[in-house]
């Protein structure tokens, strides 16, 4: 996939002791989430291929849309709001949606069973809500691309949402 991960971020074995330790003390959840709540980058690009192959399958839609703060050079968001995009996200999802942070100033989402249009009304609503509820300097951007609209392949659809966020950059 193209997503550039987190420093910090690492995949897991999926058999590891540790892994299996973990959801067994904390539920199957630990292993899957960060520590602001979001599905791991690792996770999140699993279920993109599972979602690709059965979308190939049935027939089925979904979209990909990504958040990310345009700042000034040498800004950066602080912790606080980097949680408080975690949570604005995560509450104005779907549960059955699945949605990550690449890193502190990008956020992508997996929305389920929504067409381009729907996925662009629900980016672009958590995008206003950022932008009103996250004080900064920088401003919100959102980009959103639909299987099969946009590609059949994950990197298509996921260099497609990003081109569209510059769009949106140059539009604002």
């Amino acid at each position: 996939m193209v997503f550039r991960r987190k420093k910090d971020e690492g995949r897991p074995a999926d058999d590891t002791a540790q892994a299996s330790t973990a959801a067994a003390s904390q539920g199957p959840e630990a292993v899957l989430m960060d520590e602001l709540g979001l599905y791991h980058l690792w996770y999140l690009e699993r279920r993109l291929q599972e979602e690709l192959a059965r979308a190939g399958r049935t027939s089925r839609i979904f979209s990909l849309a990504c958040w990310r703060t345009r700042l000034l050079p040498g800004e950066s968001l602080n912790d606080g709001q980097v949680r408080k995009a975690a949570e604005l996200i995560a509450k104005r999802l779907r549960s059955y949606d699945v949605f990550a942070r690449i890193d502190e100033e990008r956020f992508v989402a997996l929305v389920l069973d929504a067409e381009y249009q729907a996925a662009s009304t629900v980016a672009f609503r958590i995008k206003g809500d950022m932008q009103i509820q996250i004080q900064s300097s920088g401003r919100w951007q959102a980009g959103v691309s639909a299987f099969p609209r946009d590609g059949m392949e994950g990197n298509a659809l996921i260099q497609t949402a990003f081109r569209r966020i510059d769009d949106d950059g140059k539009a604002a």
